[in-house]
């Protein structure tokens, strides 16, 4: 059996879109790291490891609410600001 991983992908796609800009300020390259670890999970448990589909709008879930518990609390305004962030995540990590 071969383990399953998204942590890369998760990862990269959080890199790009920089959610919070700390990589453009020239914060560490593994800034986001524990982000992309506890969004891994999340998808590894909602999915059955990758068994059952996930939709964009559940993933997108999935990225706001680990982000509103790491970078939070986040109000309605911070996390309306950063849903478009949140959805790019989501649709390149489902498409």
């Amino acid at each position: 059996m071969t383990p399953w991983s998204k942590f890369r992908e998760i990862k990269a796609a959080l890199d790009n879109e920089d959610i919070e800009g700390l990589l453009a300020l020239g914060c560490p390259s593994d800034e986001y790291d524990g982000e992309a670890s506890l969004i891994e999970s999340a998808v590894a448990r909602a999915t059955n490891f990758g068994e059952m589909p996930i939709g964009p709008e559940e993933l997108q879930e999935i990225v706001a609410y680990v982000w509103n518990d790491r970078f939070g609390p986040l109000g309605p305004d911070e996390i309306q600001r950063r849903t478009p962030a949140f959805a790019a995540v989501a649709k390149k990590l489902t498409a």
